[in-house]
């Protein structure tokens, strides 16, 4: 992921999308077209600039204008704050085939290995916006609701980064998230066991804390790549996530999977 700010052109190829002329044909009357872009530039004009973007990967070339997308906007260097070891994104999502409404979340870039994640801000998680013709003012007042939550965001980081775990609580945190990804048959489903995706890629992600088990167990299963077997007993890897559903829905799950965690060990959230 770029941390320069990615111009038009950039995020064209990245995710065309963006830049839809029009909806999908099957929409109703009462949809009102606004094209993302118009979204992205309200948002740099409050300083958050886009940084990463991609869309779903549509076998029909017919959806690919109007296609699932996810960009990641983070602010000027000037005005950056650090979470941990992370620093805050508002992550955008929409479509404009009837699969999306313009959603916004607060999400955490990790620097020491540009991972992201969605955070849900409370008990508002992500704010879904319906296509309008006031999409552009809502999802601004928005990113300002958004905003202001990252202080108790950055606490509760604080909170895992120094809550110790025992290896019994990281593998049911690994069960549960191969559950997540795979379902409730993931015994059978998934090509890996909970250690794998338990293994650290790198030595500050080896400690036996709730923010390192969430850490590593979130970057294995959305990079892939992870040694396995088959359901025919082949060897293989496992694959990156790739749909922006499944990483917003798997980064989503994660994070209030460390939650409940973080809950059980009677470590205090901030409401």
């Amino acid at each position: 992921m770029s941390h320069q700010a990615l111009t038009h052109d950039a995020l064209h190829r990245r995710a065309p999308a963006i830049f839809a002329e029009a909806p999908d044909a099957g929409v109703s009357e009462q949809y009102g077209f606004v094209p993302t872009i118009n979204v992205v530039e309200a948002l740099e004009q409050e300083g958050w600039y886009p940084v990463h973007a991609r869309q779903t990967v549509c076998r029909d070339p017919e959806r690919k204008p109007v296609a699932r997308h996810l960009i990641r906007l983070r602010q000027d260097p000037g005005r950056q704050v650090q979470v941990g070891d992370s620093i805050p994104e508002l992550v955008l999502t929409n479509s404009h085939d009837r699969t999306s409404a313009f959603q916004l979340e607060l999400g955490l870039f990790r620097l020491v290995c540009s991972n992201g994640m969605v955070t849900p801000a409370g008990a508002l998680g992500a704010m879904r916006v319906r296509h309008g013709r006031h999409v552009v003012d809502s999802i601004h007042e928005h990113s300002v609701e958004l905003v202001g939550h990252l202080p108790r965001i950055a606490e509760r980081v604080e909170a895992f980064r120094t809550t110790p775990i025992s290896r019994g609580e990281e593998q049911d945190f690994a069960h549960q998230a191969l559950a997540l990804r795979y379902g409730d048959d993931w015994e059978r489903l998934s090509p890996v066991d909970p250690d794998a995706i338990l293994e650290a890629r790198r030595v500050e992600d080896a400690e036996g804390t709730i923010w390192s088990v969430f850490s590593r167990v979130q970057e294995n299963l959305l990079k892939g790549g992870l040694r396995g077997r088959s359901r025919r007993g082949r060897r293989t890897r496992t694959r990156a996530i790739r749909s922006v559903g499944e990483d917003v829905r798997i980064n989503r799950g994660l994070w209030n999977l460390t939650e409940q965690l973080a809950e059980r060990r009677g470590v205090p959230l901030a409401a």
